[in-house]
């Protein structure tokens, strides 16, 4: 069973939380934390570390906002040495869905695997998606025109 920590600036975290919430529904091991203004890496550890004791001997997943950002260097810190616990990138509402769904049956890696699939799968430009279907639709025709 893996736990999920959703990190982002400001109240990123709790309005993808409440987005999750109105499609999915509660779940009690994803919790969001956010990164308030004025706050620093050991008040964002602090909170970190108070979910975290909440889910003893569970793998935990951080999903945060950006590479490099406050959330993503206080959880890197705290889970660096722990084979059990890993952080991710680029936290999104089609992320936490996918996630959510298989997370319960799910060892760490593959959930790895599986956010490397939602982040390539997931990322559409409408007119690309329009040119390709437009494609396929004229592909078909033609077929059609050969029977």
């Amino acid at each position: 069973m893996t736990a999920i920590i959703v990190s982002g600036h400001g109240q990123l975290s709790t309005g993808l939380l409440d987005a999750f919430e109105m499609i999915f529904g509660h779940d009690e091991k994803i919790i969001a934390v956010p990164f308030l203004k004025g706050e620093g890496i050991p008040q964002l550890q602090e909170k970190y570390q108070v979910v975290m004791d909440q889910f003893p001997g569970e793998n935990i997943l951080f999903l945060v906002d950006v590479f490099g950002g406050t959330p993503y260097n206080s959880a890197v810190q705290l889970v660096f040495d722990q084979p059990a616990a890993d952080v991710a990138t680029g936290v999104n509402l089609p992320m936490l869905l996918e996630l959510a769904a298989v997370k319960e049956n799910s060892d760490l890696e593959t959930l790895r695997q599986q956010l490397k699939m939602i982040n390539q799968e997931g990322f559409k430009i409408f007119s690309e998606v329009i040119a390709s279907a437009n494609k396929t639709l004229h592909t078909i025709d033609e077929e059609d025109d050969l029977l």
